[in-house]
């Protein structure tokens, strides 16, 4: 999974990364401190997944999905209880409040993790469509 952290205060951007350590099948492509500099990222790193903080200046974290316009996991984490019934109306995956705990935090990205699985083809349908197509010759015994 490639993944953004998206969070205006340093120390939660912090906390995200030392949490996703014990994960290194998630590669994350960029911090940013602010929603222009999510969207910039996004569009240069194109992420699976996106760690979303809900209030900061100029652009909030709805704001960013708007802007980026695409469908992409997000996991909105904020000290914000009131944004929740949105963040579900945009198809978040999970709305975590701020301090973020370790169990609660691992059970959003197992969610994460199944969602991006749903999303795949299955292992059959990409192996059809990588196959070249069969001819066949026609024969005539005489």
């Amino acid at each position: 999974m490639r993944a953004l952290i998206v969070d205006d205060e340093e120390l939660a951007r912090h906390v995200i990364r030392e949490l996703l350590q014990c994960h290194p099948e998630i590669e994350i492509l960029a911090e940013c401190a602010n929603g222009f500099e999510a969207a910039k990222a996004f569009a240069e790193h194109q992420p699976s997944l996106i760690f979303l903080d809900v209030q900061m200046p100029k652009l909030t974290g709805f704001d960013v999905l708007e802007l980026i316009g695409t469908d992409v996991s997000v996991i909105f984490i904020t000290a914000y209880d009131q944004y929740a019934m949105r963040a579900f109306e945009v198809h978040a995956v999970d709305y975590l409040l701020k301090p973020i705990g370790r169990e609660r935090f691992e059970a959003a990205l197992e969610r994460a993790k199944r969602r991006m699985g749903e999303k795949m083809p299955p292992a059959h349908e990409l192996a059809a469509a990588a196959r070249p197509p069969q001819q066949f010759l026609e024969r005539l015994v005489v």
